[in-house]
């Protein structure tokens, strides 16, 4: 005989992010099995992430066009920025392929660009040996200035008005005893730290790093050849003998902690220095602290500093590179520990060159983009879910290929994303850029509640939601048996917060409901099983969405 009717309250539904890891049975109920396009709110709930808006409304590009072409592309593949005298300048790599009726290749063209408010313009630069590398170019600023390094090429040099040979007419390359060692400052991997800029990649060789002298990013030879100086302190350092698997390349170099960290592709390095770096070539001036095998970094750009940690996307997940200081040892935490099969499965699968990285500190957010498949997964910071891996969504229709998080000079800041049209998008408000809605689900793991062998008859799914703004399409789903097989519609309900000192009375925008702007929407349900899924899917169009609680009646049948 069924028993009395029950109420089962999930508060928090979905506020510990994704697992697709542990056991759904043994799972706390504030895990969730799906949740696109959403994110971890500030009061702990899942709720639909923003959107990305255009920031780019003129593409002031002046493309060429070929005759031949019927189809083209138009992608920006890198970006970067700094400040050169007190004023923010951002910059990007514009990919431009045409195709001719049958999809055959006619014509490539590539250019550096910068970003204004609402505008993107194209910037004259030098001839290059092998225009072809500069979409995978590395934008970086240095000493008031901001240089484009690009593989097989001549380093560039953005001073805010042109852009010239980092050596401008003639320079001195690289040189040591035995003479010049390097035509050119060639690599596209980079880094400026310590007050030095450092490259690998120079003549295609990436066991070899290349460093600059103080704050001249123009020196690089080592001080002992003509001309003869003997403060300059730039100089080369070859890892090759170092790799602790006995062999690896160079695929990144970043700072962090005061040590020099060198990333191969499956080992990494970490140098200190006795002198703080201002001599490396010094005794103690550069010594290898320590050595990590099989784990490295999948590309250049999948590697992001968030101050505290440096991130990076190895091909197990994306971890964290933490320092012991007292043991001298780095330990490492793999934050995507709750999602670890599926995010391995992308990396597998994803071209190396098409996984990226990139921090929004106001949102306390890494998002970790796989561009080919136009999805991303956002990594929440503040704090680790309940099995210490960190609070992870999914975020999907991703059309951007790098992203940068930008602080202006007013104090306000944004993050900038290249979108797959040409253009940069930017992350702050509820409509996407084309204009069209993005879908948020939430969908929960199946519930026993608390006793799997009685079969469960659903009679009503209530779920407490906080909406504002317009009114929003949604379907409740529910089912049995991991099965999600029945739906109902609903729409939810606009409920404007309250508004203080935003507009005088009767003026502008209207008075809200203040602090009750919870709705329980009611759904009355059909069917029977020993498992209980329940979810629910939002068409979000300049709207915001969050669901603050679930509520499940049932009637708990005999066991079976």
């Amino acid at each position: 005989m069924a028993q009395q009717q029950q109420n089962i309250t999930i508060s928090a539904p979905g506020f510990q992010g994704l697992n697709t890891e542990d056991s759904p049975l043994q799972q706390d109920p504030g895990f969730a099995l799906e949740a696109d396009n959403c994110v971890i709110d500030k009061f702990g709930r899942v709720g639909a992430r923003e959107a990305f808006s255009s920031y780019t409304e003129v593409d002031a590009v002046p493309y060429t066009t070929n005759a031949g072409m019927v189809t083209e592309t138009k992608q920006v593949k890198q970006l970067g920025g700094g400040v050169i005298d007190n004023v923010r300048f951002d910059l990007g790599i514009v990919s431009h392929l045409q195709y001719d009726a049958i999809g055959a290749l006619v014509q490539e063209d590539y250019y550096i660009v910068q970003f204004d408010q609402d505008a993107m313009g194209s910037l004259t630069y030098p001839t290059l040996t092998y225009p072809g590398t500069l979409p995978r170019a590395k934008i970086i600023p240095f000493n008031n200035a901001i240089y484009i390094f690009s593989s097989k090429n001549i380093a560039l040099k953005f001073d805010g008005t042109t852009i010239e040979n980092l050596f401008g007419g003639s320079h001195i390359p690289p040189q040591d005893d035995t003479g010049t060692i390097a035509a050119n400052i060639d690599g596209d991997v980079v880094c400026n730290a310590y007050g030095r800029l450092w490259v690998s990649g120079v003549n295609e060789d990436y066991n070899t790093i290349y460093y600059s002298d103080l704050l001249i990013a123009t020196q690089w030879y080592d001080g002992k050849a003509t001309p003869t100086d003997t403060y300059n302190s730039a100089g080369i350092i070859d890892v090759s003998q170092y790799w602790p698997n006995g062999g690896d390349r160079i695929v990144a170099v970043e700072a962090h902690n005061n040590f020099l960290v060198i990333f191969g592709r499956q080992s990494i390095l970490l140098y200190s220095s006795g002198n703080g770096f201002s001599d490396p070539a010094d005794v103690d001036g550069f010594v290898l602290q320590d050595a990590i095998s099989n784990m490295g970094a999948v590309s250049r750009d999948a590697i992001v500093s968030i101050g505290t940690e440096l991130l990076y996307v190895d091909d197990s997940g994306v971890r964290g590179l933490g320092r012991t200081i007292q043991e001298k040892s780095v330990p490492l935490g793999d934050l995507t520990a709750n999602v670890k099969r599926d995010i391995s499965s992308l990396i597998r699968d994803e071209p190396n060159e098409a996984i990226s990285l990139f921090y929004m500190p106001n949102k306390n957010l890494v998002i970790v983009n796989f561009a080919n498949t136009e999805q991303a997964y956002a990594i929440e910071m503040r704090q680790p879910s309940a099995t210490g891996g960190n609070k992870i969504t999914r975020w999907t229709n991703c059309t951007f290929n790098r992203g940068m998080y930008v602080e202006f000079e007013d104090m306000t800041y944004t993050l900038l994303a290249g979108k797959d049209s040409g253009g940069a998008l930017q992350y702050d408000n509820y409509l996407e850029w084309s204009g069209e809605p993005y879908s948020m689900k939430y969908a929960s793991n199946a519930f026993t509640f608390g006793d799997a062998v009685r079969q469960k008859f659903v009679k009503q799914v209530d779920f407490t939601l906080v909406s504002t703004f317009i009114n929003a399409p949604a379907i409740v789903k529910w089912g049995y048996a991991g099965n999600l097989e029945y739906k109902a519609q609903k729409t939810i309900i606009a409920q404007r917060p309250a508004l203080f000192n935003i507009s005088y009375f009767n003026q502008g925008e209207e008075y809200g409901e203040g602090l009750t702007t919870l709705k329980r929407y009611r759904t009355n349900t059909k069917g029977s099983g020993a498992l209980v899924r329940v979810a629910l899917e939002s068409e979000i169009a300049g709207n915001s969405l969050s669901i603050q609680e679930i509520n499940i009646q049932t009637l708990m049948g005999r066991i079976y």
